[in-house]
């Protein structure tokens, strides 16, 4: 773990991630790919190249010699435009991984997610890392993580010799958080579907950022399921964030969202991510823990919290 690129590196993972990789003597030189620049300049070891992935990048990590690889670079909302979405999402996940092969980097980490499991009424609780993929079709970031996570797994079957280690992720909560959940906490009041209130699993970034480094820092390759501690239920997740909390049938909600959707009346999202509310996904980490020996400093309300405390006025 020397000489490290990451895709994405702009968003606040990979911002979290450059700045502790920065306090590491063991790191020479962070490549940074992305086409937005890097919110700060947050390390001195970062050569950042401004590219979007959809574009071949295999001289960049020829020409830095790089021996680590951290894929990010992902669309996370929803896009109208579908194949705009999948030709960053799969083609820049087909460029990094042809960039790796070509330079002959032994160390690669994918950020996954727990959608990849699906919504569905049988799902068990908790999902272990052998249950099969069951991506919603109609949720697009579900559908291309699990796409993108096969393309992974075919080609850590086909290059033995390269550590190819996947974290399947619950929903990221800090003080720097941004995604869906966390954009939906700055509505007024927040929305349920009528008799459900679904426990949920979060991850503190700074748990996460740690996790990451370990795996870099060893020679662990495999699937990993990742969320921290504990669960904790929508309702009180409304709760501790002081939102009113409007339950809705799900059939006329449905109705609703497809629609404004599909007239683009709003670009947040069909309904298709509804079923995680009535269908939770809730991850197993006992593999994390029993190979690797991780253990999270922040439970999933803990992670809230955080969350919570950036944002309110002091």
């Amino acid at each position: 773990m020397k000489r490290i690129a990451i895709t994405g590196i702009s968003g606040y993972i990979g911002t979290n991630l450059a700045h502790r990789l920065e306090s590491i003597d063991a790191v020479e030189l962070i490549v940074g790919i992305d086409r937005c620049l890097p919110q700060t300049s947050c390390s001195s070891k970062l050569r950042f190249h401004q590219l979007d992935v959809c574009q071949p990048f295999v001289d960049i990590f020829v020409d830095n010699n790089v021996d680590t690889a951290i894929h990010l670079a992902f669309i996370l909302m929803p896009k109208h435009d579908r194949d705009a979405a999948q030709r960053v999402n799969v083609g820049g996940t087909l460029n990094f991984l042809h960039a790796c092969q070509t330079q002959g980097v032994k160390r690669i980490l994918y950020l996954s997610s727990h959608t990849i499991y699906g919504a569905h009424p049988d799902n068990p609780i908790p999902f272990k890392e052998d249950s099969p993929l069951r991506p919603m079709p109609g949720f697009q970031y579900s559908w291309d993580k699990a796409r993108t996570e096969r393309i992974f797994l075919d080609f850590a079957a086909s290059n033995p010799d390269i550590c190819v280690t996947i974290l399947r992720t619950c929903v990221v909560m800090g003080p720097n958080a941004d995604n869906a959940i966390t954009k939906s906490l700055f509505k007024p009041v927040m929305i349920c579907i009528s008799g459900y209130d679904p426990p949920m699993q979060f991850i503190h970034e700074d748990d996460l950022t740690e996790l990451i480094l370990t795996f870099l820092a060893r020679q662990q390759p495999g699937v990993f399921n990742v969320a921290g501690e504990e669960m904790i239920r929508y309702r009180q997740l409304a709760t501790l964030c002081g939102k009113r909390l409007i339950p809705l049938p799900a059939g006329p909600l449905n109705f609703v969202l497809n629609l404004s959707w599909k007239l683009h009346l709003q670009k947040e999202s069909p309904a298709a991510g509804l079923d995680f509310i009535k269908y939770p996904v809730i991850m197993s980490t006992e593999k994390l823990k029993r190979e690797v020996g991780f253990r999270f400093r922040y439970s999933s309300q803990e992670a809230v919290a955080s969350f919570i405390s950036a944002i309110r006025p002091s």
